[in-house]
């Protein structure tokens, strides 16, 4: 009888169970760049790029280096001048001069240059190797100058001898030169100690009015030739179509003004050191109540005129057409400045408030101690209105405007042109 063995059977291993992704949760999500940013860093990082805005901006600084150089040769000339003499009295009324000018507080150092006679006092200052000379003809004091009386030499030496000769008088008459002199120093009061003198008022208005009417004219015009190239070129078609123009005309107008305010930072802190090395720090304690607000209303105005003038780009259809387009923002940029620098009492204080040229006209009157401290919070309110309103209407013709590329508008035209 055979016996039939049976082979066990095979185990089999239970399957295993499928593994269910897990859904991405939003911490894991990428984060998506707002459009306007993107158009905003390229807008940078293209004028970083660009040579003619490189270059304008070390030119303006060699301006600024080179108007605080100036300054200091002028200040260092000014306060020195030789006097030749041909007499030991001269050359004493010469040292006196000077000692009258510092005790005044003066920077003024004469040098004295001493001749053996009067025609080679003549002869020196006829060369031009002194700025004066001094000698005695008829019993009396000559002060000599070739083409011209030195301002310096006339006031202080002038100073020196009419003190010689009260005393001699007073002397001469029995008495003192100190009792001729009694009662007769002159109290000067400021009525105004408070308010800054107009002198750094106006040169400051027109630091920062011309930085800003340069700043405008340079990155306005760059501003629109890039619009109008993107427009020509028909790339701003694929842009576009990728992002929102709105998108594309704010990023625009933040990287514009970005650029602006750090190149007018840059201006600023150059000019703060130069004034720091030249020793003017009562300068700049005068001014610097005011540079805060220069550079508030400097932004305002600069993002609006950025505005102005990407629309003005978008109106233009080739790069000869820039030209006509920008010239009524060119010609409220130059009325901006002009109006800026030139007014002065009532009729500052009216256009303080109205924007645009309240972006110079304001800051200075705060900087002259003129406006309360409402006064600038409320102008640069109605300029942000204002910039709200101006940047709503550029924004629509930049929007109706752009994509037409069969012919030049013009501002009307592109208002009444449908989305």
């Amino acid at each position: 009888m055979s016996t039939v063995t049976q082979s066990p059977a095979p185990r089999t291993e239970p399957a295993a169970a499928p593994v269910r992704p897990e859904p991405a949760t939003p911490a894991t999500s990428p984060a998506r760049t707002a459009p306007w940013r993107i158009v905003t860093a390229r807008e940078i990082q293209v004028k970083l790029t660009n040579r003619g805005f490189l270059l304008s901006t070390l030119v303006t600084l060699a301006l600024i280096v080179g108007a605080i150089g100036l300054q200091l040769y002028l200040a260092d000339a000014m306060g020195k001048i030789t006097v030749a003499v041909a007499e030991q009295p001269a050359g004493r009324l010469a040292d006196q001069g000077e000692a009258l000018a510092v005790g005044a507080g003066q920077d003024v150092e004469i040098t004295v240059r001493q001749e053996a006679s009067a025609e080679q006092v003549r002869a020196t200052v006829r060369a031009g190797e002194a700025e004066a000379g001094l000698i005695r003809e008829d019993g009396r004091w000559v002060l000599l100058g070739d083409t011209g009386q030195n301002d310096i030499a006339a006031t202080w030496i002038g100073a020196a001898v009419q003190q010689n000769a009260l005393a001699e008088n007073a002397a001469a008459a029995g008495t003192s030169l100190e009792a001729l002199g009694k009662d007769t120093a002159l109290e000067r009061v400021l009525l105004s100690p408070d308010k800054t003198p107009e002198g750094p008022v106006r040169m400051t208005t027109y630091f920062f009015g011309f930085l800003f009417y340069l700043a405008a004219v340079l990155l306005g015009a760059a501003l629109a030739t890039s619009v109008v190239e993107e427009k020509q070129n028909r790339i701003v078609e694929l842009i576009a179509s990728s992002v929102p123009v709105r998108s594309l005309l704010i990023g625009k107008i933040v990287g514009s003004t970005v650029l602006a305010l750090a190149q007018m930072t840059l201006f600023s802190l150059v000019g703060v050191a130069g004034l720091l090395f030249t020793g003017e720090k009562k300068l700049l304690a005068d001014i610097g109540s005011g540079l805060g607000w220069f550079l508030v209303f400097y932004v305002v105005g600069i993002a609006v005129l950025a505005c102005l003038f990407a629309a003005a780009g978008a109106l233009a259809t080739r790069t000869e057409d820039i030209q006509s387009t920008t010239t009524p923002v060119n010609a409220i940029t130059a009325l901006v400045f002009i109006v800026g620098v030139t007014v002065s009492g009532p009729t500052r204080e009216i256009l303080s408030f109205v924007p645009l040229t309240s972006t110079v006209t304001m800051p200075a009157r705060v900087l002259a101690g003129e406006a309360a401290w409402w006064e600038p919070v409320v102008a640069l309110g109605l300029s942000l209105a204002a910039a709200a309103a101006i940047v709503t209407v550029s924004a629509r013709v930049y929007r109706r405007a752009l994509l037409q590329t069969d012919r030049k508008l013009s501002f009307g035209q592109a208002l009444k042109l449908t989305d």
